[in-house]
């Protein structure tokens, strides 16, 4: 694994193993001027279009900063991916995280360093951004841009 995906991962966990708090992230359920109706804490399901075509997804923010995603069902492989999320103002905010895509068997095929901005209209947000592409030991293959709609399917994070 290249030495990029090395420090974003080690980053990425060193800041889930603490707690620490991204700047900006939403906490206890508002931020200055916000309310939980219009921060994305809770579950969401949709679809992220991209390159390679569309896919289902499911996404959770935490109070404090924290996402995570998974993508497909596992039976033919799918992703899972771990990062941060920043309010950017009133209905807005930005999520970064890498995501570890696999085959059915689990096996590491390679990672997304997913990079989204994202507008929120009460139960629903859509997202786009580019996400960079590398394979399982790290080798930078491509970018592409990718875009998310889903809906919130509950206040609470699944991951």
């Amino acid at each position: 694994m290249n030495r990029k995906i090395r420090n974003v991962l080690s980053v990425l966990g060193l800041a889930a193993a603490v707690g620490v708090m991204a700047p900006g992230a939403a906490t206890a359920g508002t931020t200055a001027g916000t309310t939980t109706a219009t921060t994305p804490v809770g579950t969401w399901r949709g679809t992220v279009d991209h390159g390679d075509g569309s896919g289902q997804i499911t996404v959770s923010f935490h109070r404090g900063g924290l996402v995570c995603l998974t993508a497909g069902d596992g039976s033919d492989g799918g992703g899972q991916g771990l990062g941060i999320w920043n309010q950017t103002g009133d209905g807005t905010f930005t999520y970064r995280l890498v995501e570890r895509m696999f085959q059915a068997d689990g096996t590491t095929v390679g990672y997304v360093d997913v990079n989204q901005k994202a507008v929120q209209q009460s139960g629903t947000f859509d997202s786009s951004g580019t996400s960079r592409v590398y394979d399982a030991v790290g080798t930078y293959l491509t970018s592409v841009e990718a875009k998310v709609s889903v809906q919130r399917v509950s206040t609470t994070p699944s991951c």
